[in-house]
């Protein structure tokens, strides 16, 4: 699969985990298939829960009710300025602590609750303060020409997102990014 190729948009996902059409571990394993196969040139993601997003993937096809779920196993990939429990929260940058979080954020548990599934944690650039992602020694590079940075704070999750490596991705924006 080439990364222009059309991912399945997150709303197909939503509905054929909901009516069991699609297997959300089987669709978790497909977001990592492709994080293995793009993100080393790419550099998309700071940290991915592979083991753990298979976990979470697993608990939800056991739902007895996944028809509440507007997310249900849609992978969602998650801006390195939020908290998601178990992987520290950088900002971007190697002068944050390494500490894991020990919860979620508000925002990744509403996530949560509607079912989507935490892939990962997605690169920026430091303390979210230039309008490129890139840092010390690596950069967040543009999947249709890998020469170039794929620009923008929130450009880790952009990639992720444009290139199926996730089908949902939180980017933010404080300064016209």
């Amino acid at each position: 699969m080439h990364p222009t190729d059309p991912p399945l948009a997150a709303r197909d996902i939503a509905a054929g985990v909901r009516t069991r059409r699609l297997s959300a571990v089987e669709v978790t394993r497909a977001h990592l298939a492709r994080i293995a196969q793009l993100d080393g040139t790419l550099h998309a993601f700071t940290a991915v829960r592979e083991r753990e997003v298979l976990e979470d993937a697993a608990q939800l096809q056991r739902s007895d009710d996944l028809s509440r779920l507007p997310l249900a196993g849609v992978p969602v990939a998650v801006k390195d300025n939020f908290d998601v429990a178990g992987l520290p929260t950088r900002y971007g940058s190697n002068a944050t602590s390494s500490a894991a979080a020990a919860r979620d954020a508000e925002l990744v548990q509403r996530l949560r609750a509607a079912g989507a599934l935490i892939i990962g944690k997605t690169s920026m650039p430091e303390l979210a303060i230039w309008p490129f992602t890139e840092g010390d020694g690596w950069a967040t590079r543009n999947p249709f020409d890998t020469a170039r940075t794929c620009g923008g704070s929130s450009g880790g999750s952009a990639v992720a997102v444009s290139t199926g490596m996730a089908a949902l991705a939180i980017g933010t924006d404080s300064g016209g990014s």
